[in-house]
């Protein structure tokens, strides 16, 4: 199998490091893959890469117009990198991605055009990083209800909540540290604000409910305003704070959303640093657990491995996913939430089970309500911090 690599970041290095020292195992199992090119900004350069003979272009006509069979894609531009995807699928070559915000934004279109083209369209590695997720999803829809699924799909946000949690870090102190260790971006928007892990649920949910989930559907909040004193507060009541991507299907309608959650169950409340976990509950299996890295240079690449060989052996499941159902987003179950704020509106007051001042701020726990309800009292105060409340208080 002949392939091209778009992109030799991190990610790309790992799967070139992988092809190049497990080049003899994998041609024992009949695994020949040859990179032909590499597509890269600047030619000029410096790289380092195991294969000294590999062949570097800032062109992407030469990849387009080759007779690669597959397209490994480890960028992470948006529109320029979806433009080129469907240019590729439209000359008939596989696509593998690591780029969640063109997978998610574009999930509907790009399941389309490989389905009409006869290609593979694989991206294990836009969720989760190592953990296999995707590729049990697609096998069990088939024969298989899955209601729910959540999990920690942001690294850099665990990696942020469970330091402030266990050494009592302001939030600014960690995310410092986090940016020095490489774990967060100089901006870290799409991280704390939630968005990465708002893609992964969006990718994950479309998948297992096969319908069409718009990404402004999905409400998302971050962590970016998280203060000492909210771990404080979920602490005396037994509770971890962790941020959830989380989404379910209840009587034909979709409850999806990504925000910091109080919880107690332990598979999620000892997933620390850089780890993502995910919990899947489904008819036949009622539900299973996965917990590995979420992101880095091998462990990305890893997952980009196994779509590979899936599909050279072609072992993988053809796309099948048309948006068929047409399940409303109305986020209407009934929960508790935790909230911290400066001043408390009329109407919030009418919403509040429990309260108490801290730091001369009001942390509460409202009634049971619907999110819709609790946006709408909370839609003109500042400097709120919100979370879902995963079990009864």
């Amino acid at each position: 199998m002949k392939i091209a690599i778009m992109g030799f970041g991190t990610v790309g290095t790992g799967v070139e490091e992988i092809l190049y020292k497990k080049r003899k195992d994998l041609l024992k199992n009949n695994f020949d893959i040859e990179i032909e090119r590499i597509l890269i900004k600047n030619k000029n350069k410096d790289r380092n890469p195991h294969d000294k003979t590999l062949i570097f272009t800032d062109n992407f006509d030469e990849i387009l117009n080759s007779s690669v069979d597959t397209v490994i894609d480890v960028t992470s531009n948006l529109e320029e990198t979806y433009e080129r995807i469907v240019k590729l699928i439209k000359a008939k070559k596989n696509i593998v991605t690591a780029n969640k915000a063109v997978v998610s934004k574009y999930f509907e279109v790009l399941n389309e055009l490989a389905r009409e083209n006869e290609v593979y369209f694989s991206y294990e590695a836009s969720v989760a990083g190592a953990i296999p997720i995707i590729h049990p999803l697609m096998e069990e829809v088939f024969f298989n209800d899955i209601s729910e699924i959540s999990g920690i799909l942001n690294g850099t946000s665990n990696y942020i909540l469970s330091k402030m949690e266990r050494e009592g870090s302001s939030y600014k102190d960690v995310l410092k540290e986090a940016q020095d260790l490489g774990y967060a971006e100089a901006d870290p928007t799409a991280d704390v604000g939630g968005f990465d892990a708002m893609r992964k649920i969006r990718i994950l949910s479309s998948l297992i409910y096969n319908a069409k989930i718009k990404e402004d559907e999905i409400f998302t909040f971050g962590i970016n305003n998280v203060k000492k004193s909210d771990f404080d507060f979920a602490k005396d009541l037994g509770y971890s704070i962790r941020l959830l991507g989380k989404s379910s299907l209840c009587d034909g309608k979709i409850n999806i959303s990504v925000m910091p959650t109080f919880l107690k169950d332990d598979f999620f409340a000892k997933t620390f640093e850089g780890t993502n976990a995910i919990k899947v509950l489904g008819e036949n299996f009622k539900k299973y657990e996965l917990k590995g890295p979420g992101a880095g240079k091998l462990e990305t690449a890893d997952a980009i491995m196994r779509d590979l060989l899936r599909i050279l052996a072609k072992r993988e499941i053809k796309t099948f996913y048309n948006a068929e159902n047409s399940y409303p987003v109305e986020n209407n179950l009934e929960k508790k939430y935790y909230l911290r704020c400066e001043k408390v509106s009329d109407e919030l007051k009418n919403l509040i089970s429990s309260e108490k001042i801290l730091d001369e701020n009001h942390h509460i726990i409202t009634k049971k309500l619907s999110l819709k309800k609790l946006l709408h009292a909370i839609e003109n105060l500042d400097d709120v911090f919100l979370a879902e409340i995963e079990e009864e208080i």
